[in-house]
C-alpha cells in the first residue's frame, strides 16, 4: 500500500475510535460474541471460531494480505539435541504441516492451504520485521495517534 497510505489508514482507523483489545485473539473474541462487528485479528481466526463455537465469522479477501514469518531454534546447550533435532524434522515435514494447516494456519510449503474459502488465492506479503527499538518507536507513535498520548 506505501508509506503514505499505510499512514492514512492508520489515522483513518484511529478516528474511528476502535474499541482496543491487547491481542489478536481478544480481538476475534469480542467480534464473536457480537461486542464489536469487525475486529483486526489472525484470518486463521475465521477458521478456528466457527469450527469450535459455531460463532459466524469470516474474513475480508483482499488483493495481497500481510503474513509474518515464525521460526524454530534448538539451543546448543539442549540436554536432547536428538529429540529436539526429530521435533523439527517432523514439525518441517508435510504430515507437520499438515496439521499446521489444519488449524487454520498458513504455511510457505506450496500446495498446503488452511481450510479457510479462496485461501489458495491469497498473496502473502511478509511483514517487516522490526528492531527492538524500531518497535518501541512504532509502538509509541501508534499510542500518539490512537490515544493522544
Amino acid at each position: 500500500m506505501g508509506k503514505n497510505q499505510a499512514d492514512k489508514f492508520i489515522r483513518d482507523l484511529a478516528a474511528t475510535k476502535p474499541l482496543m483489545v491487547e491481542s489478536f485473539l481478544p480481538a476475534a473474541e469480542r467480534a464473536t460474541t457480537g461486542e464489536t462487528p469487525i475486529a483486526l485479528s489472525y484470518v486463521k481466526f475465521a477458521y478456528i471460531f466457527p469450527q469450535r463455537t459455531g460463532a459466524p465469522l469470516d474474513y475480508v479477501r483482499l488483493p495481497k494480505m500481510l503474513g509474518g514469518v515464525h521460526f524454530l531454534a534448538l539451543s546448543s546447550k539442549s540436554p536432547y539435541p536428538n529429540s529436539g533435532k526429530a521435533f523439527i524434522d517432523f514439525f518441517m515435514s508435510p504430515d507437520g504441516v499438515k496439521l499446521l494447516v489444519e488449524e487454520g494456519e498458513s504455511v510457505s510449503l506450496k500446495g498446503y492451504y488452511p481450510p479457510l474459502a479462496d485461501a489458495d488465492k491469497w498473496n502473502i506479503i511478509k511483514m517487516d520485521e522490526l528492531s527492538q527499538e524500531g518497535f518501541r518507536k512504532q509502538r509509541d507513535e501508534y499510542k500518539r495517534i490512537f490515544f493522544g498520548s
